[in-house]
């Protein structure tokens, strides 16, 4: 390097070596020569390699400064690029993967069902999940050309679930069928086939079957009805049809059954008012009033809002019964029983009869077949074999009746332990004329109580106050 230019040209490192920066002085060197001449290209980028600036000239700017005669000002001319990490890669859910499904209760005190946010719907063939790939990053260098690394990203595993497919580079997931959605806690995506009826059920568009969850958006009119291996929501009113499904029943509106109208569950029922109807649930039964209804619930009863009332009709529950008001003034005849049913104790008797007579039935098949085993040269081989897979077939229908009828014992004798200590809990009003049953108990009541509780307490029914 030219030893004028020492005196004339500065270059300043930054501490992190990522940026340097350059001064050309005008002013004359101390002999009063100037060496502004000097200032080229070529010396500038020698003079820069020997203070160590090796990468990231700006050779462009360097000629504009020369040309320009930007003189007695620092310069930024040399960037290192540092180092990027890599992005993990991630899930981008291109459905709402949480709905709120819990009902509100409204100003006026009443329940609403309609407004229930259940479940979120995809079509078939539409793109449900976008995987965005790990990154790898990028290195980098500083202005003295040394290498810095990067960490690259880290991939998730590929989803796992039902009812969809995935494209050939796995980075896109579509549904492989018009139904629900659902993320699951272990990230799971599942999608199931749930028939959707935009409009009313009726007469005209005839009875609904169906294998999976079905929505109905309109009114289920008198004379159909509606059966469904899953869920079943409806979004308005039921008349006097026919409604079962294996799943939770949602009548966002009520239903006006006519005496003649059902309703049943293997799960919970949900809805706004129940009147003349007869319900069947095996879950949980939520209203917001039930009027003149024949109703068997096997588990818990809720009839809440400000005037939840049950008036008229028979309400059976294996569980507690939960209402703000039972009966009315004019003393209509209302009949609620709780707990456990003196039906299920002789239901229980004969089923464990029915278990004991299938395996005395078994024993005796298994010994018949121990026997033939023995025999090593029939003298008729065709009835021989005949009769061996005769008691093979009787062993394994048996043994399935007994496994079958096991698990429904045990499923009765859970709901006895369970529900023995069952209660009716009335938040305001217990009228008069309400004939209640507690675990076989009988409490006819003959006064009105006010925010009381009914149990059984060891051979009769007591009414104990909330306050």
């Amino acid at each position: 390097m030219d030893p004028r230019l020492e005196e004339s040209v500065k270059v300043l490192i930054s501490d992190d070596s990522m940026e340097a920066r350059l001064y050309l002085s005008s002013t004359p060197l101390s002999w009063g020569e100037s060496v502004t001449e000097l200032f080229t290209v070529e010396n500038i980028m020698e003079v820069l390699k020997e203070t160590g600036v090796k990468a990231g000239i700006d050779k462009p700017l360097l000629q504009s400064i020369i040309i320009n005669k930007l003189y007695d000002t620092y310069h930024i001319v040399a960037k290192g690029r540092p180092a990027v990490n890599g992005k993990d890669g991630h899930f981008e859910y291109l459905f709402k993967t949480e709905v709120d499904n819990k009902p509100k209760v409204q100003a006026d005190g009443s329940v609403d069902y309609r407004n229930i946010e259940t479940y979120e719907s995809v079509q078939k063939d539409q793109e449900v999940v976008t995987y965005i790939p790990a990154t790898r990053g990028s290195f980098g260098f500083d202005v003295k050309n040394r290498f810095l690394s990067c960490i690259p990203g880290k991939d998730q595993s590929p989803l796992k679930g039902e009812g969809f497919y995935v494209s050939e580079d796995g980075n896109h997931y579509y549904s492989s069928l018009t139904g629900k959605i659902e993320l699951g806690s272990d990230n799971s995506l599942r999608i199931t086939n749930t028939l959707e009826i935009k409009g009313d059920v009726d007469l005209t568009s005839g009875d609904v079957v169906f294998g999976g969850d079905v929505i109905i958006h309109g009114n289920v009119m008198t004379g159909t009805s509606v059966r469904c291996k899953g869920d079943l929501t409806i979004l308005g009113n039921v008349e006097e049809a026919t409604i079962y499904a294996g799943g939770t029943i949602e009548i966002k509106a009520g239903m006006q059954g006519g005496s003649k109208g059902s309703v049943t569950s293997d799960s919970d029922i949900w809805g706004k008012f129940f009147e003349s109807t007869s319900i069947h649930c095996k879950g949980d039964f939520h209203a917001n009033s039930i009027m003149n209804c024949d109703v068997f619930c096997e588990g818990n009863l809720y009839v809440s809002g400000r005037f939840g009332i049950i008036v008229g009709g028979t309400t059976t529950c294996s569980g507690n019964v939960e209402a703000t008001i039972i009966g009315n003034l004019s003393e209509v005849k209302t009949m609620i029983n709780a707990g456990t049913n003196p039906n299920a104790i002789s239901e229980i008797s004969a089923l464990e009869a029915e278990i004991k007579e299938n395996n005395d039935k078994l024993e005796k098949l298994h010994e018949a077949r121990k026997k033939m085993a023995q025999i090593t040269n029939p003298t008729d081989a065709a009835k021989f074999n005949e009769t061996m897979e005769q008691i093979e077939n009787s062993i394994t229908t048996i043994s399935a009746e007994v496994k079958e009828k096991t698990t429904v014992l045990n499923q009765k004798l859970f709901l006895i332990s369970t529900y023995s200590s069952s209660k009716i809990i009335v938040q305001k009003f217990l009228y008069p004329g309400v004939y209640i049953t507690i675990n076989g108990l009988h409490y006819n009541s003959r006064d009105t109580f006010t925010n009381v509780t009914l149990k059984d307490t060891g051979g009769q029914v007591q009414v104990i106050n909330n306050f």
